[in-house]
């Protein structure tokens, strides 16, 4: 249970603390100040303690002297902050370039800030730089893909498949026949369809529990490939490699996954080998508003 004390001659009342939290209602005002009735509620957001505007609140779980004051730079424009959106794009082709651990650090500590589901911050990461090791994971998923092909097609073994692949990945692995020719043929010429050769392949996980994992890595993912053009670093959520590892106990046992552990997105990295030099329309969504 949380430990949440209240400063009584710091609290002037304003009820900052009962607004934020919500969903748990924690805290309620009495006449001398704010009060946390149900601390064995507390979730550990930590937003009564980011908001509190007199510093008022201590719970154990974010003392303050971890909690610097936000210094407010100037935001990017709306235009920059378009232009950064509509500059990323995914990269196929990288230079045959190492990029340095200490930067993948960083990208990894700035993924942090993104949001998770009841601040539950279980997204971590294994990182592949080993050129051997990322040409393995990509040699085993077009295996893979191939040997799911090979059980969709055969009548004997297709009815049963949907138990272990889910329903309708069958009937998609039959219908993809020339897709998974085309990267069997790649493989086989010495190419990398998966990763594209680039220098760092990073794996997202959760605890196996998390029923919003994937929502969690996505969005950490989504700061660290706006962060990589910073460094001059283009990026590629990997599909093909997140559809395999989750139905493969050979690919899963590959990457090295601590037990109790999921994977929910691959990202390649790497220095792009070419600029985009001009930026491409997208659909404008649909946007009906209460419907019925």
């Amino acid at each position: 249970m949380a430990q949440i004390t209240i400063d009584e001659t710091a609290c002037i009342r304003c009820g900052q603390c009962v607004d934020v939290c919500a969903i748990t209602h924690v805290f309620e005002l009495t006449d001398a100040s704010s009060a946390a009735v149900r601390p064995e509620d507390c979730w550990n957001c930590g937003q009564c303690v980011a908001g509190c505007p007199t510093d008022a609140i201590d719970l154990d779980t974010f003392p303050l002297e971890d909690c610097p004051i936000i210094e407010r730079p100037d935001l990017p424009s709306r235009d920059s902050l378009t232009a950064g959106f509509r500059i990323r794009r995914s990269q196929r082709a990288f230079q045959d370039v190492a990029v340095d651990r200490e930067v993948i650090r960083e990208l990894v500590s700035l993924g942090r800030w993104a949001p998770t589901a009841s601040n539950s911050q279980s997204v971590d990461w294994i990182a592949f730089d080993d050129p051997a090791r990322i040409d393995e994971l990509s040699r085993g998923t077009v295996d893979e893909i191939v040997r799911f092909a090979g059980l969709a097609r055969n009548p004997l073994i297709r009815i049963a498949l949907p138990l272990f692949i889910g329903p309708g990945a069958g009937r998609q692995l039959r219908n993809a026949s020339g897709l998974i020719d085309r990267l069997q043929s790649a493989r086989n010429r010495g190419e990398d369809p998966v990763f594209y050769h680039a220098p760092i392949v990073l794996i997202g996980h959760c605890p196996s529990g998390n029923r919003f994992g994937r929502d969690d890595a996505v969005y950490a993912t989504y700061n660290m490939m706006l962060a990589a053009e910073t460094f001059g670093l283009g990026t590629c959520q990997i599909g093909f490699f997140q559809i395999v590892v989750e139905k493969s106990s050979r690919m899963l046992r590959r990457i090295g996954l601590p037990k109790g552990r999921r994977p929910q997105i691959a990202i390649a990295i790497g220095y792009p080998r070419h600029e985009f030099r001009r930026g491409l329309p997208r659909r404008s969504p649909n946007l009906p508003w209460n419907t019925r």
